[in-house]
């Protein structure tokens, strides 16, 4: 039942956003229709082979952590928790806990499962670290770098390193890890306890999920190989994306070198990462047509590459996410 409420909350939700940002909606579909359409065609396939690899960067993970998944188990929910990342943005948690969720109800460990996710996440933005240097690089060489673009590159790195330090906790320092699952477990209890309700996690809480995240975070480090594995997906995962924009910059633009394609895809990515706005939304759109501006495009072209960019990446999969979210075990009717 409760899960049947949120399912609802989170549509009406979606129908908010999707009112919000109606006119946006909107303008993406007429910007779109002025592209070439050939080249408009090549970046909505090259957006949805982007998602398909995106999927095969957690199913890689899962692997890792030794989670059994398949592939078209976790590509419904990739698109669901883009839809609820948007829909009821808390600094992306809660697609990431769909992603635990759905293991979870598969009979697996929703340690080892949070482990993967966090193993996803920090490769998605480790790989990215490398168009990210380039970008900055290119713009220094410009001169066109802004300060706000280096503090931008400098949260994503932060980003990067956290997402590392706690897998790194799980492997060296599982006596603090059991220390602040015990301290989560007091805060639950107590929150709980105020609204007359039974303690909602067990006295050994702490010390079991303690121990199967240090279990996965130790096969891991135990995988060199997969690892790499999992990293050669998040380049190509970022590589498909990085073809995606320079399909669109052909749809409203002249060629452009590959300097010029990375300064604005590192900032593109940036910003989403970095944003206070669901998938930074109304900000990395902003961003991006500014970089091409800079560098020679009229302002025109380069408001079109950066809204039909963002469009896509965002609204593309959030509709089909919307359409898959019963699909997804939390939501399934049981």
């Amino acid at each position: 039942m409760k899960r049947r409420c949120l399912f609802w909350l989170l549509i009406l939700a979606f129908v908010v956003v999707v009112f919000s940002r109606f006119s946006e909606i909107e303008n993406l579909v007429r910007t779109l229709s002025h592209g070439r359409w050939t080249w408009v065609a090549a970046a909505l396939f090259l957006q949805a082979l982007y998602y398909l690899v995106y999927t095969g960067l957690y199913q890689a993970a899962f692997s890792v952590a030794a989670v059994q998944s398949r592939f078209w188990d976790i590509l419904p929910v990739v698109f669901a928790a883009l839809f609820v990342n948007v829909s009821a943005p808390v600094a992306n948690v809660g697609g990431a806990a769909l992603f635990i969720d759905d293991a979870v109800q598969r009979g697996e460990s929703g340690s080892r499962a949070a482990a993967a996710v966090i193993l996803a996440l920090a490769t998605e933005i480790g790989t990215f670290i490398l168009p990210l240097l380039v970008g900055l690089i290119s713009l220094s060489s410009w001169r066109e770098l802004a300060f706000y673009e280096i503090i931008g590159a400098l949260l994503v790195l932060l980003t990067a390193v956290a997402l590392a330090g706690l897998l790194l906790l799980g492997r060296w320092g599982q006596a603090r890890l059991r220390q602040f699952l015990t301290a989560v477990r007091r805060i639950v209890n107590w929150a709980v306890d105020k609204l007359n309700r039974p303690a909602l996690l067990s006295e050994h809480w702490a010390e079991n999920n303690a121990q199967e995240f240090a279990g996965a975070a130790d096969a891991l480090f135990n995988h060199p190989k997969h690892l790499a594995y999992t990293a050669s997906i998040g380049l190509l995962a970022h590589g498909v994306n990085m073809a995606c924009l320079y399909a669109l910059i052909l749809a409203f633009y002249q060629p452009v070198g590959l300097r010029a394609l990375f300064a604005g895809y590192a900032m593109a990515v940036t910003f989403r990462i970095v944003s206070i706005t669901p998938q930074g939304a109304g900000v990395a759109e902003g961003v991006i047509a500014l970089v091409y501006a800079s560098l020679g495009a009229p302002d025109a072209q380069a408001v079109a590459i950066a809204l039909t960019f963002r469009g896509i990446s965002i609204w593309l999969p959030v509709v089909i996410g919307f359409f898959l979210l019963q699909q997804v075990r939390a939501f399934k009717d049981r």
